[in-house]
Order: structure tokens, then C-alpha cells, then sequence
């Protein structure tokens, strides 16, 4: 799926066994691009930005669960790019290897493992848009959600919030009032009319979840 309805472009697909939503977001003007959640298609995104001309400059992982990094290595050394996570998912990431070939009864190959910090209110250029980290702790305790603050504004959730639903809290590490607490500042700081592009399942507002 394509949406164009601002400066960034953004094209999603689901991958994996999981059906994870991978997003290619780039700027509409100069063809800069960034991966978030590159899941387990790496070859195929790799393909995907060169088929669409564009410049990528970044990966980014809303949180460090397997499903949602396992083609980071094939992207990160087909174009050289660094990768940005929050580092309380930094044991999840380690593990995402082993917890993926425990689950998908299958090897792997290990996702990226080196990465760089991101907290609430950094800012990623995208050629002339800018992307902002806000901080949603719950589903793990380095889930972040990706904001773009365009005339419609848009919302990269993750597994924070889904349309009809929200992420687990059942894992040892997961937090239920840090979800709640999450969703929460979801609702009142952005606006109504934020487009959400969730980690999995379809596309959604946070109007029609609130």
C-alpha cells in the first residue's frame, strides 16, 4: 500500500511469518529515504528502494522484537546505513536470533546488533521532512512511535497501538500501565486526524481508535 497525501511518501508491506508492516518513508522532493522496521525481507526491500530510485539515509526500529528486525543486516550492508533504536531493547535485540528460530522452527540470520540511541524528541531529517521519537514504553521497554508533523500528520506506532487493538503485555518485560500510559499521551499530543501506521494490520487514525 502507497500514500501520498503529504511531502512524505510512504509505501508499506507485510513480511515475515508474523506479518509484520515494514514502511519505506522518503520525501516526495529529493528521493531520501528511511526504512522503519525492516522485517524479514531484507533482499526484497533492498530491491524495492533501488527499483524506486531512492536515496536511502537510515533505519529505524520502533522496538528490538525479532519480527521486526530480522532484515536489517541486508539492508544496513546493501546501502551502508546507520540504525536507530532505544536502548532498553537493547537485550531484546541480542536475542532476536534465537527467539526467531525458536518460534519460526527455522535459522535465521542475525539482524544488526549495532546500533545508535534514540529517546523521546530526536529528530531524523527525511530530505525536507522531519521525523520525531516519542518515547511509548509498554509492549517493551524501548517501543517508540515515529512522528511526522505533516498537513496531515502521520504516525508510525509500531506495536504500541494496531487499529482495533493494542500490543501484548503478557512477555515478563512488558509493562500493562506503561501501556495504558503510552496510549494515553498518544491521544493528547497528537491530533485526531494523525494517520497510524501500525506494526501490523491495516492503517488507521487515532480518531477511530481513541
Amino acid at each position: 500500500m502507497e500514500t501520498s497525501q503529504n511531502n512524505l511518501q510512504v509505501r508499506q508491506f507485510s513480511l515475515g511469518s508474523l506479518n509484520t508492516n515494514c514502511y519505506i518513508v522518503w520525501c516526495r522532493e529529493t528521493l531520501e529515504c528511511v526504512v522503519i522496521d525492516p522485517a524479514d525481507a531484507g533482499d526484497f526491500i533492498s530491491q524495492t528502494i533501488i527499483e524506486l530510485g531512492l536515496q536511502p539515509s537510515s533505519i529505524i526500529f520502533t522496538h528490538g522484537h525479532f519480527d521486526h528486525v530480522l532484515g536489517s543486516l541486508e539492508v544496513r550492508l546493501n546501502f551502508d546505513l546507520p540504525v536507530f533504536m532505544h536502548p532498553a531493547d537493547t537485550d531484546l535485540l541480542k536475542n532476536a536470533q534465537k527467539s526467531a528460530e525458536y518460534w519460526l522452527k527455522r535459522a535465521v540470520d542475525p539482524p544488526v546488533q549495532k546500533t545508535h540511541p534514540i529517546s523521546e524528541g530526536t529528530t531524523l531529517q527525511v530530505g525536507n521532512s522531519t521525523l520525531k521519537i516519542y518515547e511509548s514504553p509498554g509492549h517493551t521497554p524501548g517501543s517508540i512511535v515515529v512522528f511526522a508533523n505533516e498537513p496531515q500528520p502521520v504516525l508510525f506506532t509500531g506495536d504500541t497501538l494496531f487499529k482495533n487493538g493494542v500490543g501484548r503485555t503478557d512477555f515478563k518485560y512488558s509493562s500493562p500501565r506503561g501501556l495504558y500510559k503510552s496510549l494515553e499521551k498518544l491521544f493528547t499530543t497528537f491530533p485526531k486526524n494523525t494517520l497510524c501506521y501500525p506494526g501490523h494490520g491495516e492503517i488507521t487514525t487515532l480518531e477511530a481508535e481513541a
